[in-house]
């Protein structure tokens, strides 16, 4: 348990493991311990760095004018540099991954690769996401209206992550409900733009992971995202839905072990 003071805020982070570094990026309403799982499976050859996001738990939102998927990268990119973790292999999850892509593009000095797990970037199918995020803001206007903020959490998750949602007790969904003011935060985000020609662009090696039975324009985006990076790779986990490294937690973590060591990352 540790905080260190980044870009304008104090992140909470933990550390474990010996080896080459991973940082771990959680998603929506998220927290460091999301994920242990990888963690305990990771930990005996990486160090493995999980944090809470800006605004999220035991880290601070700030003083900050808007939230921004660059906030949230310059925020990963800083706590890499404090804890001298670099080169840095980045795990993402869902707006997780986002940010890493983000780190990815404007920080490759810090990358030695990222695995990158169902990256929401909208702005690469425009009508499908459109659609998409009206079924979702009409489920959590509908659940604000009946229970309040934290039954939007409840609405968000039962579309897009029902693999997790279906198995977290009360207890376990509780931590995501306190952070509802960032779903609230990341809907009325700008919309982060990136092009199929700004993928080709990235230069670090990337293994983009999918859930089979996660929701299709989620699927559809990856499909593109690792058509468009220059040597990426595509796993998809047969069976998981969005939240992969929850659902299939052993095909996850050998998925990224076996990226690692294709990098040359090994704990010597």
């Amino acid at each position: 348990m540790a905080q260190l003071s980044v870009n304008g805020t104090t992140l909470y982070y933990e550390g474990k493991g010996q080896g080459p570094h991973m940082l771990f990026i959680h998603g929506m309403c998220g927290f460091a311990e999301v994920w242990s799982g990888q963690i305990e499976r990771l930990s005996g050859r990486f160090h493995c760095i999980t944090y809470d996001r800006r605004g999220h738990t035991r880290s601070p939102l700030g003083q900050i004018k808007q939230r921004t998927v660059e906030l949230h990268a310059d925020d990963a990119a800083g706590l890499i540099r404090e804890l001298a973790a670099v080169p840095c292999i980045i795990v993402g999850s869902s707006g997780g991954a986002r940010v890493g892509l983000d780190v990815v593009r404007r920080y490759p000095e810090l990358v030695a690769g990222a695995v990158l797990s169902e990256p929401p970037l909208l702005a690469l199918v425009p009508d499908e996401a459109a659609a998409f995020i009206g079924q979702v803001r009409s489920a959590i206007d509908a659940a604000v209206a009946k229970g309040g903020p934290r039954a939007a959490v409840d609405a968000f998750f039962a579309i897009c992550c029902q693999g997790l949602w279906a198995t977290l007790s009360e207890a376990q969904r509780n931590p995501y409900r306190d952070n509802h003011a960032e779903l609230f935060g990341d809907l009325q985000m700008p919309s982060y733009q990136i092009t199929r020609e700004d993928l080709a662009r990235i230069s670090r090696p990337c293994l983009i992971i999918s859930g089979s039975a996660s929701p299709p324009v989620l699927r559809s985006i990856a499909g593109i995202v690792a058509g468009a990076i220059r040597g990426a790779r595509h796993q998809e986990l047969a069976g998981s839905g969005h939240v992969t490294y929850y659902e299939r937690p052993a095909e996850f973590a050998a998925a990224v072990f076996s990226f690692a060591e294709s990098l040359g990352a090994r704990s010597g």
